[in-house]
């Protein structure tokens, strides 16, 4: 996929040697090389509010990443957001940049495409959090001087390891509205005498948000539905929209009175195509998340029963502003780490509502 930037050769190779390691050697130019520390205000941001860039003076042209995985149409609403930010801040003077780590949410992509941005002396980054191994990068950036964000996932010890905020959905509750939306659309598909099951697919184990959503749903499905229970503890897909087809087919085929499938991550239109193709929408409720042009297709035909929605343009556009003003200004966006986006369920009942005012 296209790069908006292009790493260059000797950042990627200083990206490679320094892949594992605890320490980087090229300090940003400009920063201090130690940890910025950022004063925090009284209030929080009201939520789904954008953020102005500050009109303080900047003391240098600075640099800001944001480091991205494309690997299904999510990505493309937050490069939306991205491309407005880019706009406004380049407009105060700044360079900003999107970073494309690759299609796998893991641990050693996010984290060679930090350090390589670390060596290319960005001021600024604003990355994913596939998982705890993630934190020993975040410390030798914010080591060297470079302040680090979090938006869409989060790791446990992201905060203590030196990243300035959170942005991004309140996962377990997201997984919790789930579960519940979940035993809404199966109430007259499932009963005692006639126990339902869900398929549930993630898209991958190891990637800590989607744990919180999936540990969330079979929270919410436990508590709210007596009669439905998921089949095992789920299947992971990698992003591969063949995988989703295949494992959405076996549940349909396998699973005694299948009544739903959930979807953690990316794609779930897939797993919803695949249930209309085999006409199975009125007998198997497909739930996952976004509003993407794909999904909100499939909620209108009626084979995806409903999105939840998080912000895409506003994971992007907020958080870089934020780190924007933070470096000019020193102060955080919050008093609080977590900065939550806004939360919309979508369903074949109001989506036109819900994405005209997205």
């Amino acid at each position: 996929m296209r790069l908006t930037r292009i790493l260059g050769l000797a950042a990627l190779g200083a990206s490679l040697a320094l892949a594992g390691c605890t320490t980087a050697t090229t300090t940003p130019s400009g920063s201090a090389g130690g940890p910025i520390t950022l004063t925090k205000p009284a209030s929080a941001p009201e939520v789904g509010k954008r953020p102005t860039v500050t009109t303080e003076k900047a003391q240098k042209q600075y640099k800001i990443a944001i480091i991205a995985i494309e690997n299904n149409p999510f990505f493309a609403q937050v490069k939306v957001g991205y491309e407005a930010a880019k706009k406004d801040l380049e407009a105060a003077g700044a360079t900003v940049d999107w970073i494309n780590a690759g299609t796998e949410v893991n641990v050693e992509s996010v984290g060679n495409a930090m350090n390589a941005a670390v060596v290319d002396q960005y001021d600024a980054i604003a990355a994913l959090m596939p998982g705890d191994g993630i934190c020993s990068y975040v410390k030798q950036a914010v080591a060297q001087g470079v302040l680090v964000a979090a938006y869409n996932g989060n790791a446990t010890c992201a905060q203590e390891s030196g990243v300035a905020f959170f942005h991004g959905q309140d996962l377990k509750a997201a997984g919790v509205t789930a579960g519940k939306l979940m035993c809404e659309a199966t109430a007259g598909l499932a009963s005692q005498d006639k126990p339902g099951a869900v398929g549930v697919e993630t898209e991958a184990f190891a990637f800590q948000a989607l744990e919180e959503r999936r540990l969330g749903f079979l929270e919410g499905l436990k508590a709210d539905c007596p009669y439905v229970t998921s089949v095992g503890d789920g299947v992971e897909y990698q992003g591969s929209t063949d995988r989703i087809a295949s494992a959405t087919r076996d549940f349909m085929t396998s699973t005694p009175n299948l009544v739903g499938i959930y979807l953690t991550g990316g794609n779930p239109q897939v797993a919803a195509q695949t249930v209309g193709a085999a006409k199975k929408s009125d007998a198997v409720k497909v739930i996952g998340f976004d509003f993407t042009t794909e999904n909100v297709a499939e909620i209108k035909k009626g084979n995806l029963y409903a999105a939840i929605g998080q912000d895409p343009y506003g994971q992007s556009y907020d958080t870089l502003v934020w780190l924007y003003n933070g470096l000019v200004t020193k102060t955080a966006p919050s008093p609080d780490y977590f900065i939550p986006t806004e939360a919309v369920v979508g369903t074949k009942a109001n989506i036109d509502q819900v994405t005209t005012a997205g």
